[in-house]
């Protein structure tokens, strides 16, 4: 993956995470105070999707700042590392939340 490339699926990413919020915002709108699990679910899926994407961008970046062999790890690659493992977490949790809106729980 090239950073130029990396970059911009970044910035088509935070677009995606707009719009998904901008629509769940209009549902909101449409009918006030009643749930929306369709597009509650779309948002949870978006971000699920961007953070899966956002995890393999930071994993790569950490990567660079890695000292292979070496027991004390830079502490750019610690934090990228951390953030990496975060956005897998996010991740999995809004696809779980996702699930479960489906299923009805």
């Amino acid at each position: 993956m090239t950073g130029a490339r990396s970059w911009s699926m970044v910035a088509h990413d935070a677009g995606a995470l707009t719009q998904a919020i901008e629509n769940l915002e209009a549902s909101w709108r449409t009918v006030p105070g009643a749930q929306q699990p369709g597009s509650t679910r779309d948002a949870l899926l978006t971000v699920t999707e961007v953070g899966t994407k956002l995890a393999k961008l930071l994993d790569a970046l950490a990567t660079q700042y890695e000292n292979p062999g070496v027991p004390e790890q830079r502490v750019a690659h610690l934090a990228l590392d951390q953030a990496a493992a975060a956005a897998e977490d996010l991740g999995a949790c809004t696809r779980r939340a996702a699930q479960a809106l489906q299923s009805g729980h």
